[in-house]
């Protein structure tokens, strides 16, 4: 059993929804070349904000707790939108990508800093949200006939308003502490004046 530890969003029910439509076209979309996609289950699915590693259950202590919860506060609740499906060769994940969102780039970072605060380093930290929905066979070339998954879903809106401390101890997901967001809104980010 791995234990991976690490703070994530997952989906409400209007999330699973959304995701599940994505998920089915995938399915369907699949073509007969006998590589087979073996889905997640809705109950898998979820966005890792930063990962802090592998039998790392030690790590959730009441200072990491803490600054968790002070993340929450800082953060606001956001959503996004799923811009497209794409194959990781690396890992061989099938996986659905927002729309660049600063607010769920931010607390993925704001999750990332308080890891570090509490003298932990991430194995890995988070610089594109995603989340898998199914497996590939790992190395496979480009896979062309994502691009053609319809993820509009009607424009639906992934809400993100709060995460959890998730620790995987073998075939589910158990939360060792969960936050809303309530945080104002993040500044805007200054613009860069013309020279010419």
């Amino acid at each position: 059993m791995s234990h991976a530890l690490f703070p994530a969003w997952r989906p409400d029910a209007g999330g699973r929804e959304s995701l599940a439509a994505i998920a089915a076209r995938l399915q369907a979309a699949q073509p007969p070349d006998g590589r087979r996609l073996q889905p997640r289950r809705p109950n898998q699915w979820h966005a890792t904000l930063c990962f802090i590693g592998y039998e790392a259950r030690q790590a959730a202590t009441p200072a990491l707790l803490d600054a968790f919860a002070a993340v929450a506060r800082r953060i606001p609740a956001h959503g996004f939108k799923v811009q497209r499906v794409a194959y990781w060769a690396q890992s061989g994940a099938v996986v659905a990508l927002p729309h660049a969102s600063p607010a769920l780039q931010a607390l993925c970072d704001a999750t990332r800093d308080a890891i570090r605060q509490c003298g932990i380093r991430p194995e890995q930290a988070t610089t594109q949200p995603h989340v898998t929905l199914a497996h590939l066979p790992r190395g496979l070339p480009a896979q062309a006939w994502l691009d053609d998954i319809d993820i509009d879903c009607g424009g639906d809106v992934m809400r993100v308003d709060r995460f959890e401390l998730l620790l995987n101890p073998g075939g589910h997901y158990e939360a060792l502490g969960d936050w809303p967001l309530t945080g104002g809104p993040l500044p805007v980010a200054p613009e860069q004046p013309r020279l010419l």
